[in-house]
């Protein structure tokens, strides 16, 4: 019946007559993996233990003392080992095959087992009847074995995957887009799965005649992209894929929509997915509001005489304020007062920049020409820093009717407004990676949005410092700056 049933869903006979194939190589269990290091491990704690005893009998004279214990000693140890390692996580079967965890894992439980041992022995008061050579050559051999049977199993496990051999065989599907790739599925499965077959649906009702399939060719995982409108659809017709002891995941597929801010949780007994959440928070935003009260004051006291000058110089150069006060977009959306020395004639000041200041401007001053070159007029956005209405680093505020090409700046990029999910900066990635100056063009605009975002994703302390460092470097000349 399930033959027939697949040669009338004609959508599915080709694709399943090509994927239907014995698998190319064969399947390795993670469960018995783990059982088999979880036996050599012990054994080498324990035979390191009465290993280390005969060893060191041939300089200790005491062998005969130690002996007698010895058994009651290490087989201890292995009672301890089997908790301690079991509590610390040491046999993860989902990890036991990463490398790097799988030791550190490994090494902890051992030396825990080994520093119980110890606490032990001073609260009962027995370490004086055991020799600390004895023990210490002991911590030194398990400590070496362990980890070297470890190594060698997992390596001869990652030879196998190189070679054919997987732990899972995967379904790609994609209903109405592309499925994943096979390396995709791969390179997120670190190697363990083997993708048997890509297939391409017309609609979710087309999942079902899968079914058989899916249970003939012992499909472990299904990997199911689909858009974001059409994840309903695709949720209600797995229930008729839950019978098979499978892994399925739904990848909803939506460009604006970044996998870091999504997450999966329980609220009572509703799930709850996370649609954002904040770029920077705890102790980050802690370190990054330091970082901005440290620079900000420290450069107000070394950049003193330089805003004294500054602030002379406009003053005398024309009549008018020495400081430009604008409202301009900040965190949240909300509006504050940004500061800047005055570069323009008082009379040609635009408040709400409905005309974007260009090269050769008729209404920027003298001073005004060389202070706005060298960024010298933003100086007093140190002040504004300060209030905590901006960063250091950060988005670049814009007026609040700053248009581009005749058109609204959230018009032309879909994740404007998601810059302001942090401070404004006083500079950004996208100023030191040359999209600075006007905005004249939609394609500026989306560039500059693109490395905003990409500066909110992938903020760091150590991002802030470099763009600090190459903000300085552009002081000095920058073509962009006029």
């Amino acid at each position: 019946m399930a033959d027939a049933a697949l040669r009338d869903a004609s959508i599915f006979a080709d694709p399943i007559r090509r994927a239907w194939a014995p698998p190319s190589g064969k399947r390795i269990s993670l469960e018995n993996s783990v059982a088999l290091l979880m036996a050599l491990d012990l054994l080498a704690l324990v035979a390191s233990g009465f290993a280390s005893a005969a060893l060191f009998a041939r300089f200790d004279r005491l062998w005969s003392d130690l002996v007698n214990d010895l058994a009651a000693i290490v087989g201890l140890s292995a009672a301890l080992y089997l908790l301690l390692s079991h509590g610390i996580g040491a046999y993860r079967i989902r990890k036991i095959l990463e490398l790097g965890p799988s030791l550190r894992r490994l090494l902890a439980a051992l030396s825990a087992t080994f520093l119980v041992l110890l606490v032990i022995g001073a609260a009962t008061k027995t370490t004086q009847n055991f020799s600390r050579g004895w023990f210490f050559l002991w911590i030194a051999l398990a400590c070496s074995a362990a980890p070297a049977i470890r190594l060698a199993l997992i390596r001869d496990r990652s030879r196998r995957l190189a070679t054919g051999d997987f732990v899972y065989r995967a379904l790609s599907v994609g209903i109405f887009a592309k499925p994943l790739a096979s390396g995709e599925i791969a390179a997120a499965s670190r190697g363990l799965a083997q993708t048997a077959q890509e297939i391409e649906l017309s609609g979710p009702d087309e999942l079902a005649g899968l079914a058989d399939w899916i249970a003939r060719a012992e499909i472990d995982q299904i990997y199911i992209v689909t858009p974001w409108a059409k994840a309903p659809d695709v949720l209600q017709q797995i229930l008729l894929l839950r019978r098979f002891s499978a892994e399925i995941f739904v990848l909803p597929e939506d460009a604006s929509i970044r996998a870091h801010q999504l997450g999966v949780g329980m609220i009572r007994d509703r799930v709850a997915l996370r649609a954002a959440d904040r770029p920077i928070d705890g102790w980050s935003l802690f370190a990054k509001r330091a970082q901005d009260v440290v620079v900000s004051a420290l450069a107000l006291v070394v950049f003193a005489p330089v805003i004294l000058l500054v602030a002379l110089a406009v003053r005398l150069d024309s009549p008018g304020p020495v400081l430009f006060r604008q409202m301009r977009v900040g965190f949240n959306g909300r509006a504050f007062q940004v500061l800047k020395f005055r570069s323009m004639r008082p009379q040609a000041t635009d408040l709400h920049a409905c005309r974007q200041t260009v090269r050769g401007d008729d209404r920027v001053t003298r001073v005004g020409r060389f202070i706005r070159r060298t960024s010298l007029d933003e100086l007093p956005q140190l002040i504004n820093v300060l209030r905590g209405e901006m960063s250091i680093v950060g988005p670049r505020p814009h007026a609040l009717r700053t248009r581009a090409a005749g058109r609204d700046l959230t018009e032309i990029a879909d994740q404007y407004a998601a810059r302001h999910r942090v401070k404004p900066g006083m500079t950004g990635l996208a100023q030191v990676s040359g999209y600075r100056g006007e905005l004249d063009t939609s394609a500026k605009v989306v560039k500059r949005v693109e490395f905003d975002i990409h500066y909110i994703e992938t903020w760091s302390t150590w991002l802030d410092l470099r763009i600090i460092l190459r903000t300085a470097a552009l002081v000095l000349f920058d073509r962009a700056a006029y």
